[in-house]
């Protein structure tokens, strides 16, 4: 797991983007005191309310668009599932 801070967190605003070995990348956002978590660049950005018409969230949404260019569509390897519900052998 490779974690990207957003290069203008302060105090009341964090974000960060997680890329993942296995499963889909997502965006964290800290926001009025809520943390919640995006797998969609425009939903990070979406998180800002009517707060995403300023200049810095513009620019928050530019750098989600960028990573997602960059990184959103790589091809992850597939791990077997060894569960015990994902066994199959039938027992004779």
């Amino acid at each position: 797991m490779k974690r990207f801070e957003y290069p203008e967190n302060c105090l009341g605003f964090y974000a960060e983007y997680i890329r993942t070995k296995e499963g889909p990348n997502r965006w964290v956002v800290l926001y009025k005191n809520s943390c919640t978590m995006h797998f969609d660049p425009k939903n990070a950005w979406r998180r800002l309310g009517a707060a995403k018409f300023t200049e810095a969230s513009q620019r928050f949404k530019a750098w989600c668009v960028d990573l997602h260019e960059q990184y959103g569509s790589e091809e992850k390897e597939g791990v077997a599932d060894g569960s015990f519900a994902s066994d199959t052998k039938a027992i004779v």
